[in-house]
């Protein structure tokens, strides 16, 4: 499944598009880019 990761970095928002198995591995495939990031939304773009 495609789902976009909105990540708070450094006062801005940056939007993360990562592809998964799970909605619940979203995060930490946008963690593992962005170390220090915090996940601010997960949406899920399109489905299997």
């Amino acid at each position: 499944m495609k789902v976009e990761v909105s990540c708070f970095v450094g006062g801005m928002v940056i939007k993360e598009i990562v592809h998964v198995e799970n909605f619940e591995d979203a995060d930490q495939v946008a963690k593992s880019r962005n170390p220090f990031c915090r996940v601010v939304n997960r949406k899920v773009l399109m489905k299997n």
